[in-house]
């Protein structure tokens, strides 16, 4: 608690610099265009009045096709006595029925991008029920996912990414950072072959559980059984290589699967395998990995940088800082969750530092000395600016994830902590934050 109580008095201090600094920036940067389009919307009000508990998702794509169709089943408990829930869902996609118990509801969606159903009767506070949400169109691209068709190499794709509030343009959902679903299943259905017959494979969150094929398609199923916020769902399907690599976990093995382009499979075979280095470095600073009991894996995209999708980050290359960016994610994103964009240091900065701690632990103290010399030379190029952001800078996706205040600047005070508490003392506190099941 000490550690804790210093940490958040720390926090209330208010030519270029090599590849680390260029890494950054074009992580800052990619990170920034998810955003861009979206940072004017926030959690929904409405969505307030229910707590969610599972999703079974069904979605039917075609990687050459911008469509998508599906069923989403929600079970949910009441906060309060429940004649109406509210789901965000973009009005271009269609709802074509709500069922429950077999039977329809009425809803209606509406201009503010919500689906509004009308409950056959009161869900008591405390009562937990579910629904199914039957949908399909042709979700909006702004050119920066959310949910992307295009292609690599001439071959068709589908990917999503939809931090921080883009899973209302391809699902029915409620987009909250606190209010995370417990578990979740997700069946992805797809043609089994490409236009050149060449087999899809799809990846998502968790343990895939099956491969089914039914009259030229085939249906996917991941089962992720830990809390998982709406932003952090994610699926893709695409010709993919698939290899794995596996990681001891002192002698509780798991596998590291990697759902590559087959012309990258070359640079992925080379470049991948350090990612066990780094998971048993990070195992062993701070704990075990969070999904051990599941996988980590790696699926490639179409787009510059990554994304830290729970179990399985979304990778524009193979470089080892952007495998360690992205892996540190699984802890410092994904298992603890800032409780709003404010607080988006906490992610960005833990993942930056992290990856300095993989140059200090891979490699020597004095590619760590010029590392930290890169950092400060980085905040130092402009004068002022703190970590945390202030209401008015939440409108503001620039600033939300400026790289020099919430990447380095971030990664820099959990390093003068470090020096001011002692290796002992902030790992300990480090470890006790992680633990905290509040912020989970």
């Amino acid at each position: 608690m000490r550690v804790l109580c210093l940490i958040i008095g720390f926090l209330l201090l208010g030519p270029a610099y090599g590849q680390e600094k260029n890494f950054q920036d074009e992580m800052a940067e990619a990170e920034m265009k998810s955003a861009m389009q979206r940072m004017l919307f926030r959690a929904n009000a409405n969505t307030g009045n229910y707590d969610l508990r599972y999703h079974r998702l069904e979605f039917n794509l075609d990687p050459n096709v911008n469509f998508i169709s599906g069923d989403v089943t929600s079970y949910f408990v009441a906060n309060e006595n429940l004649s109406q829930l509210v789901f965000d869902l973009d009005d271009n996609l269609t709802v074509s029925e709500v069922l429950q118990d077999g039977n329809n509801l009425s809803f209606s969606q509406n201009t503010d991008d919500e689906l509004v159903i009308t409950l056959a009767q009161v869900q008591n506070q405390g009562v937990l029920d579910s629904l199914t949400v039957r949908y399909s169109g042709s979700p909006m691209s702004a050119g920066f996912g959310s949910f992307e068709q295009t292609t690599h190499n001439g071959d068709p794709i589908i990917w999503t990414l939809s931090e921080p509030y883009g899973a209302k343009s391809w699902w029915p959902c409620k987009q909250d950072l606190i209010d995370k679903v417990d578990s979740v299943d997700v069946f992805i259905t797809t043609p089994q072959f490409n236009p050149t017959s060449e087999e899809y494979f799809s990846v998502s969150n968790g343990v895939e559980q099956s491969q089914t094929l039914d009259s030229g398609n085939k249906t996917t199923h991941f089962k992720h059984k830990y809390p998982i916020p709406a932003y952090l769902i994610a699926i893709a399907a695409t010709n993919y290589e698939i290899f794995t690599q596996q990681v001891d976990n002192n002698g509780n093995p798991f596998d590291i699967v990697n759902y590559v382009f087959p012309e990258s499979l070359a640079d992925a075979q080379l470049n991948t395998p350090v990612t066990v280095d780094i998971m048993d470095l990070f195992i062993n600073l701070f704990e075990p990995y969070p999904y051990e009991d599941e996988k980590y894996g790696h699926a490639e995209f179409t787009r510059s940088g990554g994304m830290e999708h729970t179990t399985v980050s979304f990778m524009g290359n193979y470089s080892r800082n952007l495998i360690a960016h992205e892996l540190a994610h699984q802890w410092f994103g994904d298992k603890i969750t800032c409780g709003s964009w404010k607080d988006i240091w906490l992610n960005e900065g833990f993942a930056t530092y992290l990856s300095g701690l993989v140059v200090e632990g891979l490699d020597n103290n004095a590619a760590f000395t010029a590392w930290k010399e890169n950092r400060v030379n980085h905040i130092t190029s402009l004068p002022d600016g703190y970590v945390y952001l202030q209401d008015a800078d939440t409108t503001s996706v620039s600033r939300i994830f400026n790289s020099r205040l919430s990447y380095s600047k971030g990664a820099m005070v959990l390093h003068m902590l470090r020096k001011k508490l002692g290796d002992v003392d902030f790992y300990q506190g480090v470890q006790d934050y992680l633990a905290d099941p509040d912020l989970s």
